[in-house]
């Protein structure tokens, strides 16, 4: 427990670290173009392109035995939530807001570390090394 609070920590601060030495760094509402993504996600990729990259990255982790169905399940529910949330946002005014969509990047960049802890944390979905 304490790796993956370490490790949360260790993204939220490079993730804080690089927004702020960008100081022009922001999302045009205009035309929904980012300027100013974390460092986790690749550059130009919405919030429903990274959500299926994430499914799928779940998905895969599963079928080769690197995630457990149990954590898969949690993780799942957890990107089902930001999901949730944006049909949640996107349903109260035609676009989403800077803040709304800092805040789905934000638990998206945190949702992907926890991929990437489960899928190296040495516990096998096909019974080797499971607790």
């Amino acid at each position: 427990m304490k790796k993956i609070i370490l490790t949360l920590a260790a993204v939220s601060a490079l993730t804080a670290t690089a927004a702020a030495a960008q100081p022009g760094a922001g999302y045009d509402r205009r035309d929904g173009r980012d300027f100013g993504r974390p460092p986790i996600a690749a550059p130009g990729v919405g919030i429903d392109a990274r959500q299926a990259m994430l499914a799928q990255r779940i998905d895969r982790g599963v079928r080769n035995g690197t995630i457990t169905r149990r954590e898969a399940a949690r993780l799942n529910a957890e990107l089902r939530d930001i999901e949730r949330d944006e049909w949640t946002f996107r349903r109260s005014r035609p676009g989403l807001t800077q803040r709304e969509i800092a805040q789905l990047e934000m638990r998206l960049d945190r949702l992907a570390a926890l991929v990437r802890i489960e899928r190296n944390d040495r516990q096998f979905g096909n019974g080797y090394g499971h607790r």
